[in-house]
């Protein structure tokens, strides 16, 4: 239980693209006191120091209520500690269940040596009459009744043995034991089955049928948690690697996947694994984590190369919706805290101290962008195309604005050329947040 609450306040709290450069800072800021930290220790410790440094100070939950409470009383981070309690709470019930299923198993046991010894008793004392009688009926295999002397009675009843119990096991036959389900903790997709021979999730054609274009996603899927077992998925569209970090130089890319009936959004933090991730080819992913509407994947051991044989179709309107950019109306419908991929056509520029404030907007209205840090490095230009990877929907005032977070990813380019040959559309376009 105690390492659960690690890593739900490193993976899932300060590791959270909610959590920027700046916001960390605040973080420790606010922790200097609580976690002893020294000035130097406040300027050089990361978040896997700071993550060690909670679960030393506060064994019993690694300092997730800490964690919660700092997170609460900043308001760019109050979504993060709603996520936070629901995680904790997650785990108090699986921490009640467990011990609830300890009690109960430990009262079973207890019953059962009251029964077993009982049993043996009243079979101690029914031993002298079992033994005059001189002889005994049983059934055999077609059915017939057969009596047998007191000499082959014995033969068949092993020493302080029931008689009525062996002839109850003589009429019944020996049944296999039921296979056990597969683990509720590594759901997936009820139009996907595993193979028992690769272990890989893939169509049945024999059983599922491809949903028509009216049950298609509009969204990408959502997944949580740790999944072990592969996953088959064609590459739709991938960004650069670039460094989300400049500190430690860290670096990864994004990438939207899909099977036949959903898809998926990917950060991919080993950047070797952009050989892997060409657009139309099939992988299989695996050992990846789920979190606020992504797939993370941390390691070059999680993708391999599909089956060549391999064939999937993805419809036209699938990939519509997994590359399309939302109108601007219908993101005003959407919570705060959504992330948002798309293209947008830039109409005005404003540099405020570090920040960089662009306008954007479509036939459906307009909305305003907001850039700190690496990414006030690009040129963008009024007129300019603007494409946005993992932006955090949110709202100043009267406003509502896609803001850049530690994850983000931008490009520009002049309008009139494309940003991608994937993103080319001959339809309206569809929502995808």
């Amino acid at each position: 239980i105690m390492s659960k609450y690690k890593t739900i306040v490193l993976q899932q709290g300060l590791e959270d693209m909610a959590v920027d450069d700046y916001q960390f800072r605040k973080i420790k800021s606010l922790l200097r006191k609580k976690l002893n930290l020294t000035k130097k220790m406040q300027d050089d410790y990361d978040r896997i120091q700071m993550a060690d440094q909670l679960e030393d100070t506060f064994p019993k939950d690694a300092g997730l209520n800490l964690l919660i409470n700092v997170c609460q009383s900043i308001k760019e981070l109050e979504g993060l500690a709603k996520r936070l309690k629901t995680e904790r709470a997650k785990v108090k019930k699986q921490k009640k269940r467990k011990n609830k299923t300890a009690v109960k198993k430990g009262k079973q046991e207890e019953t059962s040596s009251s029964q077993s010894l009982s049993m043996d008793n009243q079979s101690d004392k029914s031993k002298p009459s079992a033994q005059k009688k001189r002889k005994q009926t049983i059934k055999t295999e077609g059915g017939k009744k057969m009596k047998l002397t007191q000499e082959q009675t014995q033969l068949l009843e092993p020493s302080g043995s029931n008689p009525q119990k062996d002839e109850c096991c003589l009429q019944t036959p020996h049944k296999p034991p039921p296979t056990p389900s597969s683990s509720s903790s590594n759901k997936v997709p009820l139009s996907y089955s595993q193979s028992a021979s690769s272990g890989i999730q893939t169509l049945n054609p024999a059983t599922v049928k491809a949903p028509r274009n009216g049950n298609l996603p509009k969204e990408p899927s959502k997944v949580e948690g740790h999944h072990r077992d592969p996953i088959q998925v064609m590459v739709l569209k991938v960004t650069e690697p670039f460094t989300y970090d400049l500190i430690d130089g860290k670096r990864m890319f994004h990438a939207t996947v899909a099977t036949e009936t959903e898809f998926f959004r990917v950060k991919v933090f080993e950047t070797a694994l952009k050989n892997k991730f060409i657009p139309q080819k099939i992988i299989a992913i695996s050992d990846y984590f789920g979190a606020n509407g992504f797939l993370e994947i941390y390691g070059a051991s999680c993708v391999s190369d599909a089956n060549v044989n391999q064939t999937m179709v993805i419809s036209n309107t699938l990939r519509r919706r997994a590359n399309g950019t939302p109108k601007i109306k219908d993101l005003f419908s959407q919570i705060k805290g959504t992330y948002v991929n798309g293209e947008f056509v830039v109409t005005k520029k404003n540099e405020r101290g570090d920040f960089i404030y662009y306008g954007i907007e479509d036939d459906t209205g307009k909305m305003e962008v907001v850039v700190y840090g690496r990414l006030t490095s690009i040129n963008c230009e009024p007129g300019n195309k603007l494409r946005l990877v993992c932006f955090e929907l949110t709202s100043r005032e009267d406003t509502w604005q896609l803001k850049s977070v530690r994850h983000s990813y931008m490009l520009s380019t002049p309008e009139g050329e494309a940003l991608n040959p994937d993103s080319v559309m001959k339809t309206s376009v569809e929502l995808y947040f």
